[in-house]
Formats: C-alpha cells, structure tokens, sequence
C-alpha cells in the first residue's frame, strides 16, 4: 500500500491534535488531584488539631466529673456523720432529760439544809425560785434543758462554797422566852453552827435537819459562855485561844 505524503502529512497532524488534547486532559486531572491532595491534606490537619482539643476537653471533663463524684461522696460521709452526731445528741439530750428528775429531787432533798443566811442570799432566792417552779410544773417537757440545770448548779455551787467556809453573821433576830433578842450566828460549813447574844447568856447549838435547820438551847454550866468566846475569836475582838464547846451530832 502507498501513502502519499499529503495523506501522511494530513494523518499526523490529526495524531497530533489528539496527542495534545490528551495530555491537556492529563495534565487537568493531574491538577485536580494535586488540589484534591493538598486540601486533603489541609482539611486532615485541621481534623487532627480538633481531635487534639477535643481529647483534651474529654480529659478535663473527665478530672471535672471524677472530683464532683469525690466532692459528692464527702458531702454524702460528712452528711452521714452530721445525721449521726444530731442522732446521738438527741439521743442525749433525752437521756439527760429522762435523768433530771431524780436530779431535781436530790436537789430538792438538799434545800433544807441550807441555812436561811444562805438561802436568802438574792443568787440563791432567784434559783431556788426557779428550781421549785420547775419542779411543780407539769410541763417539763416544753422546759430548756439549759434553765434546769442552771438552777440545779446554781444552788449545789454556792452551797459548795458555803460548806467550805466558816461564816459569821451579826444581830440576827430569835424570840426567846417571849422576847426578841439579838444573836450573833457562827456557822461551820453546813453541817453545824451556834448562835449567841450578846451578854453570853443564851447560846443555841444550830443542826441541819430534813425540815430544816434546829436549834438546841445549851443550858449547861458556862456553855453560853464557851460559845460567847467562840464567836469573838471568829469576829477577831477577842484574843486567838483554844474554845471547848458542847457538840451533839445526831445521824
């Protein structure tokens, strides 16, 4: 077969054309790919960078999470102990309450035996004002616990204080064979105490009973006298001696 140059010439530069269209259409989708690639690329950066903060705020909700578990937990113990130490403060409370009326009575067994220069003392009338009254009322359950013991102490303290000293009282007045006369009163804690006039001529031994203090008029021989002496070294206008007087203790 015969070409002619003409038709050689004509056929190549169709060859041509399609060769160029070609590679024009290559070197596009080259292109394309290259762009796809690079936004490929800049579009998994950006996802890794929003992984790498999401991970990160995961972790801290998750510190968040377990320290709110840890804070709700010691709340719920610290609760816990709260309940029980109320529980076991009522729980007191009412023992102590249940218990104070037999207090009350031991303190109520104590009042006679308080002398009346004691117990007219304005701290000792007010308390003992109150602990009668608390005693009587029928509504014991409506009363502060605080108020009932504060009396109670009040009286028990102060008759302490008493029982630990020697107290001297002057012109206390005592009707005596139809008169009244004036006695100077020496008493030696709670548990005994003796009165006296003036003249050493009438003298009284002085006992704490369960109605109240009694007296004992001494008649013996010279036992006005004796307590006469006794009363002036406790007052300081006689001289420091060594003074027999009678005692009769009864059980």
């Amino acid at each position: 077969m015969v070409i002619s140059p003409a038709l050689a010439e004509v056929g190549g530069g169709e060859s041509n054309k399609t060769l160029r269209a070609t590679i024009q259409k290559w070197v596009g989708v080259m292109k394309e790919t290259q762009a796809a690639q690079q936004g490929w690329k800049k579009n998994k950066q950006i996802l890794e960078d929003s992984r790498e903060g999401l991970q990160l705020e995961i972790e801290q909700l998750e510190e968040e999470i377990a320290a709110a578990k840890e804070r709700i937990a010691t709340a719920d113990s610290s609760s816990a102990d709260k309940l029980e130490r109320k529980r076991a403060y009522e729980a007191g409370r009412e023992a102590l309450r249940a218990g104070l009326d037999r207090v009350e009575a031991q303190v109520s067994a104590v009042i006679p035996l308080l002398p009346e220069e004691l117990a007219s003392t304005p701290k000792m009338e007010a308390a003992l004002a109150d602990h009668r009254k608390y005693v009587d009322t029928t509504e014991k359950e409506e009363l502060s616990l605080n108020k009932r013991l504060t009396s109670m102490l009040t009286i028990l303290t102060e008759s302490e204080k008493f029982n630990q000293t020697i107290q001297l009282f002057s012109n206390r007045p005592k009707e005596v064979d139809g008169e009244q006369r004036l006695f100077d009163v020496l008493y030696f804690g709670v548990s005994i105490g003796y009165a006296v006039d003036a003249e050493g001529t009438v003298a009284f031994q002085l006992s704490p009973g369960e109605n109240g203090w009694e007296d004992r008029r001494l008649a013996g021989n010279g036992e006005a006298e004796a307590v006469r002496e006794l009363l002036n070294v406790a007052d300081k206008s006689g001289e420091t001696m060594l003074v027999a007087v009678p005692m009769s203790l009864e059980k």
